[in-house]
């Protein structure tokens, strides 16, 4: 875990500033700028949903095909002009189909006006997400995760808060304001483009024959079906509130679904440094280390979810008392969006783990599967509850999607993430939990909320400490303990 260890840190440092920013923008800024036209938040949401939807089947799976076969491609210069090719051929390919098909697609929707009047972006946002992750798959192969994590985390939510505080004192109208926030993607991708070229990374071979890459090809097809669907169901829920209320309520559900999905945020790091390793490790048929990456990433994610799990839920109300009186009313949200979330933690890297397996075409049925559960359970909540009731679904669909897998995984390959410290973590979590709820703190806001996290880190740092449940974990603790205290 050494160098998955290095990464994140690295990766968590730029993760957490974005998170920062993110919750900045998303918590104090955006509903206070969108007050009295929430729909255009909404708007903002849906024209990138509807992009990352777009934009994980247009690339043709290039970018997992690259993360896949860079650790065996002999001339990696073949490879990375293969999937530029593949990447370039899906992009005009989605191009034709959305030029011909837009304005059915816009009808068959039942889409807003003002949805209709802006959905052309989405073609460039769709090309800039397309090529962006391809080469963050380049850098990620490298072992250079965290200049990617630093443009998508970091650099755009630094660029939105300029952007907000121009609209906001009316330097700029919401037209500018769009135009500027989708040049922002197109910014971020020579940004990665031009690391690439600093870093010698980025070499051409276009004499490569078709012949040779067969095999990529079915992996790339697979991906893009499966991951392209569970990327459709990450989105799903703002699509079906979109269809079935409007805009506004988008705007209300995406600021809950950020609040409960700050938890999340350690995956990620964990993840784009995780993928090539176990990429590698499969390759050499180091199956100890793919069980050692899998057992630590779960209980590591699950503490640290936990930590923000906690903080999030325990200064819940205190949080939303800060938002317009619109924006305050997504507390059921937070709750089933924070527990999915934590159910995706604890899984671990299952999904990883299959990719990279000899097992990876059963993604395909997995991700169907998620999408099934994903359509009904929305089909059937979100005209019941409405945003409460997209939460629901969601809590559900991941509940039993992970559940599948991670059975499935074991059945077949014999990984499981889970030890007695699983179970000691969410022991831990009941009690702070209970403990600290029906204390009452002062009459601000802001002075609860530090309070409380405060506590929350000294108490999950003290149990992991005295129960060794995570050795990366505590060993970061001893050394920041040493830096600050130990002078």
């Amino acid at each position: 875990m050494g160098i998955i260890r290095k990464q994140s840190i690295h990766n968590s440092i730029n993760l957490y500033v974005g998170i920062f920013i993110g919750a900045v923008n998303t918590i104090l800024i955006y509903p206070f700028v969108f007050e009295s036209n929430p729909e255009y938040w909404g708007l903002l949401q849906i024209l990138v949903s509807y992009s990352v939807i777009f934009s994980s089947f247009s690339h043709l799976g290039a970018p997992s095909i690259f993360l896949r076969f860079f650790p065996k491609a002999q001339v990696k210069s073949e490879l990375l002009s293969f999937t530029l090719s593949l990447c370039i051929i899906g992009f005009l390919l989605f191009a034709l189909l959305f030029l011909f098909f837009k304005n059915s697609l816009l009808s068959f929707i039942d889409s807003s006006p003002l949805l209709q009047d802006h959905f052309y972006w989405v073609g460039v946002l769709v090309f800039a997400l397309s090529f962006f992750d391809l080469f963050s798959s380049v850098s990620r192969s490298y072992l250079d995760s965290s200049t990617p994590v630093f443009l998508n985390e970091v650099f755009v939510r630094i660029c939105v808060l300029v952007l907000l505080v121009l609209y906001h004192y009316d330097w700029i109208i919401f037209n500018q304001f769009l135009l500027s926030f989708i040049s922002i993607y197109l910014i971020k991708l020579v940004i990665l483009l031009f690391f690439q070229f600093k870093n010698r990374r980025l070499s051409f071979n276009m004499q490569f024959s078709m012949s040779n890459f067969k095999e990529h090809l079915k992996y790339g097809f697979y991906v893009i079906t499966g991951g392209g669907a569970a990327i459709l169901v990450s989105r799903f829920d703002m699509l079906m509130i979109e269809h079935y209320l409007d805009l506004k309520q988008v705007a209300y559900y995406g600021l809950a679904f950020f609040i409960g999905s700050v938890i999340i945020v350690p995956s990620r790091s964990v993840s784009s440094i995780s993928s090539p390793l176990i990429a590698k490790s499969f390759e050499e048929k180091n199956f100890n280390n793919i069980q050692s990456i899998y057992s630590k990433s779960s209980i590591n994610l699950l503490i640290t979810g936990a930590v923000l799990f906690l903080c999030v839920l325990l200064n819940i109300d205190d949080i939303l008392s800060m938002l317009p009186e619109k924006f305050s009313h997504g507390k059921i949200v937070v709750f089933f969006i924070g527990v999915s979330q934590l159910v995706n933690l604890v899984a671990g890297l299952h999904g990883l783990i299959l990719i990279h397996s000899s097992y990876y075409k059963s993604i395909i049925y997995f991700n169907l599967f998620l999408l099934f559960i994903t359509f009904i359970t929305n089909f059937i909540f979100i005209p019941l509850y409405g945003i409460n009731g997209a939460a629901l679904a969601t809590f559900i669909s991941l509940l039993l999607f992970n559940a599948v897998r991670m059975i499935y995984v074991y059945k077949k390959m014999n990984f499981q993430p889970f030890s007695s410290k699983t179970a000691i973590t969410f022991l831990m979590m009941l009690a702070i939990y209970f403990g600290l709820n029906y204390i009452p703190f002062t009459s601000m806001a802001l002075l609860n909320i530090i309070i409380r996290s405060l506590i929350v880190c000294v108490l999950v740092a003290i149990t992991v400490q005295y129960f060794k449940l995570s050795e990366d974990i505590s060993n970061l603790l001893n050394s920041s303990f040493n830096k600050f205290f130990k002078k």
